[in-house]
């Protein structure tokens, strides 16, 4: 089975958790959203209802969505597209509330995905055709595909370029030198760095930096033992113990990272090219920049993240026309003219066969000069991937920000990460 990229072995062993369902006060509501089938439109107009599913934590995401939507009925206006994000929960992952769309039988249609590995061997999602499928770029692999990459990203360290210019710092080559400066923003009455500590999936940016730091061996190959485990916890939550990250980022959004950094609250924030535009859009004075942060020993691991896919459900190929209106989405969202705009507002790299022309953008072109005369390894490998047992992601990312503001023993949280991935495996 191929979910369009190398996942590494799947470890699937319980997609579902008693107690795991929740009382659906608004299940009216998702069905009115939804449809579950061809419904009337206009007097004498018969359209095919189609659902997408997609998260809606990022407003820039938010926005291209939406437009694409709006351009997709437009060409096609025998299709209504209903676009429906599940409801933020406190401590959940967006696999999480996929979930549990799945047990209130609301799974249907267009599906945004992480660790589509899980539902595709739980049989939620149906193969996809060779049109779709060979718009993109794959691992090779053979067999079905059931998901197909979105768009490639990366993370890094935005920062507020106007203060490191007024304090003299410039961007840090090593780990201590990252530490050094945070050291200086502290001491003029700065925030080093922004966390969106409210939101799991904000916190899982840390972890795949973490991750990939602390335990990638030389091999490429996870190794969740003890001892590097609390290495790695001990990095982290010296950010807190000294200082650099603030106790009230504990709760705050990631979208509210934004005005943090825009407003000149705190100076640095781990996070993707995507956020560039968002808070210059808020201040478009600030001048901005963008560095990978450097490992412990001064190699840099820029990740590359093609992990969020689209997918088709199962329920879905059970009614043809709805399935065709999937189908056809999908293609449209690649199509010319309408990736491409997508990927600028996105600052985001292809994955399409197509040749696509790059984005341009001052903030895509800021992510480029990143690497430039460094020394860098490029990873894909993190958190999630197919060798991760299922619920690892959120409760690892959940440790994080335990262990960020907690006062729990860090040896006592390492073991627990060490049991729980090895008693998933």
């Amino acid at each position: 089975m191929s979910t369009g990229r190398n996942r590494g072995r799947s470890r699937i062993r319980v997609f579902w958790q008693c107690g795991f369902f929740l009382v659906v006060l608004w299940a009216g509501l998702l069905t009115f959203l939804g449809g579950c089938g061809p419904r009337q439109g206009e007097p004498g107009e018969t359209k095919t209802d189609l659902r997408v599913i997609y998260s809606s934590g990022d407003v820039r995401w938010t926005g291209s969505m939406e437009w694409v939507a709006e351009q997709f009925m437009e060409k096609y206006p025998d299709i209504r597209v209903s676009l429906f994000h599940p409801a933020d929960v406190a401590g959940q992952s967006f696999t999480d509330r996929l979930k549990i769309l799945i047990a209130q039988d609301e799974f249907f249609d267009v599906t945004e995905l992480r660790e589509d590995v899980l539902f595709a061997e739980a049989g939620y999602l149906a193969p996809l055709p060779e049109s779709l499928t060979g718009l993109v770029e794959t691992d090779g692999s053979s067999g079905q595909v059931y998901a197909v990459p979105r768009y490639t990203t990366t993370l890094g360290m935005v920062y507020n370029r106007d203060l490191f210019d007024r304090l003299g710092l410039s961007e840090p080559e090593t780990y201590d030198e990252f530490l050094a400066a945070c050291e200086t923003i502290r001491r003029a009455g700065v925030c080093p760095v922004a966390v969106g500590g409210e939101d799991i999936w904000h916190m899982g940016f840390w972890g795949n930096y973490l991750y990939q730091e602390y335990l990638v061996d030389d091999c490429g190959e996870s190794d969740w033992s003890r001892e590097r485990i609390l290495e790695m916890l001990k990095s982290f939550r010296d950010l807190n113990r000294r200082g650099f990250v603030d106790a009230r980022f504990a709760k705050v959004s990631d979208s509210q990272t934004v005005h943090e950094l825009s407003s000149g609250s705190a100076a640095m924030m781990y996070s993707g090219p995507w956020i560039l535009e968002q808070v210059t859009g808020l201040n478009p004075q600030m001048k901005l920049g963008f560095f990978y942060l450097p490992g412990r020993d001064g190699r840099i691991s820029v990740m590359v993240d093609h992990s969020v896919t689209w997918g088709i459900s199962a329920k879905c190929k059970e009614d043809a026309a709805r399935w065709e209106a999937a189908v056809r989405f999908l293609e449209f969202f690649y199509s010319e003219g309408i990736y491409e705009q997508v990927l600028a507002w996105m600052n985001a790299e292809p994955v399409t066969v197509r040749e696509i022309r790059e984005p341009g953008t001052e903030a895509w072109k800021l992510v480029r000069k990143a690497g430039e005369g460094r020394q860098v390894t490029f990873c894909d490998r993190q958190v999630g991937d197919g060798d991760t047992p299922d619920g690892f992601r959120s409760f690892y990312d959940q440790s994080l920000q335990e262990v960020l503001w907690g006062r729990r023993p860090l040896e006592e949280i390492a073991g627990e990460l060490e049991e729980r991935w090895h008693g998933g495996q």
